[in-house]
């Protein structure tokens, strides 16, 4: 089913999963607190109506905050996407000290916030700086041995440590659901990523997010979803969707680098409209998304215990591969062979195929003359009957036989007849009788001669129709032949690519069984996310829905087109299609130096 709703449904579940996926710190702005412009990508928060749209405004919303994430100093950088090549675009801003930060191109100010840009066919970059509340606060709270603290006493401390992100969502649209006029949030993903010394954070857990430690340090990544919650109206106690991320750990001489925070609803943005008939089949396909993540904790099971029974069997497969490299080469070789004879087999069967072309090109002169001949013969013989005194048809190719065999018939009854008045002693019957039988006998010698010349005139035609034939055959052989050719020459490349991968495979061979190992601890952890998944994501929301699935889909539904409708932050023309988002970073927290 391709809704949006089933697609939201993909997204929360993620994010109930406590970003599962996330596995990577979020960096966007200089740790000296200067802004970065944008890099020009191809993201959008609306790619549909962006194809179209001659002007897209892409955005970002810097936000500098202290440590307690209090909002100290907001500058956006936007990007004019000229998909037109427009010589002028007009756009609308409410920020202040609008610089060009990557080109020369003026504009002209005109009322409501509007600005004309000389853009030249080109794309605008520009910054600016506004006062104005974000629409998801940040607040950063801190505990030293389960004890509230600010992150200036912090600084230096050690024990046991709390931090904790909460998101307050305050971008939301009034609507009527269910006959009652309701919030409904725009749904903002934040994404917090920490990087933790591992000299001074030891023992270090996360609520709601993961953790990746390289030795040096620890990348902790959360995920929230701020408003979703009340926008799906769903049981938090069935089913949560976090709205916080809280990091605990060990501490010696606390210091806190930047965080740093990505707010986005691009991910629900790009949810195309979906149809009201899908409702009634969105139970169906969460029953046969159950089944389907129990097979695949299953298989990937099944995929760890195969990669142990690998692993013990590297030393086998090393061999093999050594054994494929050694076939590769020979395969090769015997492609090469292949390759050669493809050709030579096309250069034959082209020459057949000229060679019966020539034949056939004489089958029609053939044809033609020996029916010419065939008629000459009864032309001659239509005279010799009528020179005889004999009264037939005019003869042709298809009725020679049968009116010679009806003259010849009348002739063997004269005959029969002149006997009987020969036996009865009349003269006359007898010069007659001898006559009538030599009459007879020419008859019958012409039909025999050309019976003959009909005989060899189909056998002609036959000759000739099997030559076309063959002439087709040749030609059909000869393309034949041109694939195999073609085709025996890409085996050659493909077993060359082959043998050449096979040889490359031998040499790195030595650190499959270190690749296979990884590999198995990867497995192992992809099992117990599927398993995770399944428990902690997909059956405690079919829980929570219990059945209700109408009341969810038009929250869904109101849920999108919010993201949808929330294109920008510091204003938008009418012309233009949006995206923007948010990105937060707070100030670091460090040990005075003496």
């Amino acid at each position: 089913m391709k809704s949006r709703s089933k697609k939201i449904v993909s997204v929360i579940l993620c994010a109930a999963l406590l970003a599962g996926s996330a596995e990577a710190a979020v960096c966007a702005m200089h740790a000296d607190g200067k802004e970065v412009p944008q890099e020009k990508s191809e993201r959008s928060a609306a790619p549909v109506t962006e194809e179209t749209a001659a002007l897209v405004k892409e955005e970002t919303v810097y936000v500098f905050t202290g440590a307690d994430g209090g909002v100290q100093k907001l500058v956006v950088s936007d990007w004019l996407k000229n998909r037109s090549g427009s010589a002028l675009l007009s756009d609308r801003s409410e920020l202040t000290g609008i610089e060009n930060v990557k080109g020369d191109e003026g504009c002209t100010v005109n009322g409501d916030n509007t600005r004309v840009w000389d853009a030249k066919g080109n794309d605008i970059y520009y910054s600016g700086s506004i006062q104005k509340d974000v629409p998801v606060e940040l607040r950063v709270s801190y505990e030293l041995d389960g004890k509230s603290i600010s992150p200036e006493a912090l600084a230096g401390k050690s024990g046991r440590v709390k931090i904790r992100f909460d998101y307050e969502n305050k971008q939301y649209q009034t609507v009527e659901l269910d006959g009652k006029q309701e919030k409904i949030y725009v749904p903002f993903v934040m994404l917090t990523g920490v990087l933790l010394d591992n000299e001074i954070f030891t023992n270090v857990e996360v609520v709601n997010g993961r953790l990746v430690n390289d030795g040096d340090r620890t990348a902790v990544v959360g995920i929230a979803l701020p408003g979703m919650q009340e926008n799906l109206a769903l049981d938090a106690e069935r089913f949560e969707i976090p709205d916080y991320i809280e990091i605990c750990a060990d501490v010696k001489s606390f210091e806190l680098a930047n965080t740093f925070t990505i707010g986005t609803n691009e991910m629900f943005g790009r949810i195309a409209p979906g149809e009201t008939g899908e409702l009634d089949a969105l139970a169906g396909p969460l029953n046969e998304l159950t089944a389907a993540v129990g097979q695949l904790e299953e298989g990937s099971q099944q995929l760890y215990n195969g990669l142990c029974t690998l692993l013990d069997k590297s030393g086998e497969l090393v061999n093999g591969i050594n054994q494929l490299a050694d076939g590769a080469s020979a395969l090769k070789a015997g492609a090469e062979s292949l390759k050669a004879g493809g050709a030579e087999l096309a250069g034959g069967a082209k020459t057949v195929a000229d060679g019966l072309g020539q034949l056939a090109a004489n089958n029609d002169t053939l044809n033609a003359g020996s029916k010419q001949v065939f008629e000459s013969l009864l032309h001659a013989a239509d005279a010799q009957l009528a020179a005889g005194g004999l009264t037939v048809p005019e003869l042709t190719v298809e009725n020679y036989a049968e009116v010679l065999d009806g003259v010849a018939a009348s002739l063997q009854h004269a005959i029969a007849e002149q006997e009987k008045a020969a036996a009865g002693g009349a003269a006359q019957a007898a010069a007659a009788l001898e006559q009538t039988k030599y009459a007879a006998a020419s008859i019958s010698a012409l039909k025999g001669q050309l019976d003959a010349y009909h005989t060899f005139y189909t056998g002609l035609l036959q000759y000739t129709a099997g030559v076309a034939s063959a002439k087709e055959g040749a030609d059909a052989l000869s393309a034949g032949a041109n694939r195999i050719e073609a085709g025996t020459a890409e085996l050659y490349a493909g077993t060359n690519t082959l043998c050449d991968g096979s040889l490359a495979l031998k040499e790195g061979a030595s650190a499959l069984t270190t690749g296979v190992t990884a590999l198995r601890d990867g497995a192992k952890q992809l099992s117990d996310g599927v398993k995770e998944f399944n428990e902690e994501g997909i059956q405690k929301l079919i829980t929570a829905v219990d059945g209700k699935f109408e009341s969810l889909f038009a929250r869904i539904n109101a849920t999108a087109d919010a993201a949808q409708e929330y294109q920008s932050f510091s204003g938008i023309s009418e012309e233009a299609e949006g995206s923007v988002k948010f990105i937060y970073r707070t100030e670091a927290i460090q040990v005075e130096k003496q």
